[in-house]
């Protein structure tokens, strides 16, 4: 659980990525593993630049956190009304016997 503001964590896990690229490139050896981790370790860095500028937009200073299945995106639809009503009708053995089906969609 974050206990600073989110900028704050971000602005920190970014001084440590830097710090680790710097420890990987100013070792001796060069190999690919190496060079993709530095990669890897950039393009982090980019998301985590990306991420602290959407954060810092003050009509969207919000986050969801939590595991999957908890309603993360099911909140996030009805928040700005994703979620509409629609009928689907569906035809069971012969037109006199029609069940209608009611759902949701995104």
């Amino acid at each position: 659980m974050l206990t600073t503001q989110p900028q704050e964590e971000i602005t920190s896990l970014k001084q440590k990525l830097r710090h680790e690229i710097s420890k990987l490139s100013g070792a001796s050896e060069n190999n690919i593993p190496k060079y993709i981790c530095i990669n890897n370790l950039n393009s982090k860095l980019e998301r985590l630049e990306e991420i602290k500028k959407l954060l810092s937009i003050d009509k969207y200073k919000i986050v969801f956190i939590g595991t999957i299945g908890q309603g993360k995106t099911t909140a996030i639809c009805h928040l700005f009304n994703l979620i509409s009503d629609f009928k689907v009708s569906n035809t069971i053995g012969c037109p006199t016997n029609s069940a209608i089906v009611w759902g949701r969609y995104f």
